[in-house]
């Protein structure tokens, strides 16, 4: 889903990179308008009721100097994971689903 409400993304991944403790690796693109607008992802609040899924949020940030231009801007995410591992990985922008993914084990 993508329009004027629910910006363009691309290139969603998910996996979970060996290390003590396992961490959770999510990257991404937006497609931005505008050259002070920097993606961000974050734990969605509240929680998934089901621990098997985990819900990130993503908005945009404005900063510094303002010039239109469309261009597409990479977002990662990175998330110690200290019990068991999501199976699913669900995006949101402003409540929207914009992207599921499986994690891979």
């Amino acid at each position: 889903m993508a329009g004027d409400i629910v910006p363009q993304t691309r290139g969603w991944q998910v996996a979970i990179a060996t290390a003590e403790p396992p961490i959770l690796r999510v990257s991404g693109e937006i497609e931005l308008g505008n050259t002070n607008e920097r993606p961000r992802l974050s734990l969605s609040e509240p929680a998934s009721p089901d621990p098997s899924v985990l819900v990130l949020n993503l908005d945009v940030v404005i900063d510094g100097p303002s010039e239109l231009a469309m261009h597409w801007a990479a977002v990662a995410f990175r998330h110690p994971i200290s019990e068991a591992a999501p199976k699913t990985l669900r995006l949101l922008w402003m409540g929207v689903e914009i992207a599921s993914l499986t994690v891979a084990e």
